[in-house]
């Protein structure tokens, strides 16, 4: 082996040893779920209530074929556990399809949560007057998290 060679190997083993290692802490856990807004393709965005009773304003109705949440998650939750539900947290779990996620971050672009929106079918909610359940996990620990949405009623 030439020595050139021998001694630049030597300076790239030294700088790999040498050289920081980036780890990733653990998921943060999933602390909250926030639903943020419902709308539908014919009506305008509504402010969902954040405190209990978490019901809509009196006489809001969705018209459209879909009624769009969006949520907000703070921490990790498990997404393969993500369900959203009629009724509360044991109801029948509905069809839905995510449109977007979006991660949040904080001043140092560490992602401490998540913005999701999805869709659900009318044909999965009805026109009946229903309370909506955003059932998660924390990714972590599995620990379930709910979040409810009172007074969704729909119109095609």
């Amino acid at each position: 082996m030439h020595p050139l060679f021998r001694t630049l190997l030597a300076v790239l083993a030294l700088l790999c040893c040498t050289l920081p290692t980036v780890s990733a802490g653990p998921a943060p856990a999933l602390t909250r779920v926030e639903p943020i807004a419902l709308w539908s393709e014919a009506t305008e965005a509504v402010p969902a209530e954040a405190d209990y009773p978490n019901r809509l304003p009196d006489g809001t109705v969705f018209h459209g074929e879909n009624l769009f949440i969006k949520t907000r998650f703070i921490g990790y939750p498990a997404w393969n556990l993500l369900t959203y539900r009629s009724g509360s947290e044991t109801g029948r779990i509905l069809d839905y399809r995510e449109v977007a996620r979006t991660p949040l971050t904080d001043d140092l672009r560490v992602i401490v949560g998540y913005e999701q929106i999805v869709s659900i079918p009318f044909a999965e909610i009805g026109t009946a007057e229903i309370a909506l359940c955003i059932a998660a996990a924390d990714a972590g620990s599995g620990a379930p998290r709910y979040a409810f949405v009172r007074g969704i009623q729909t119109k095609k």
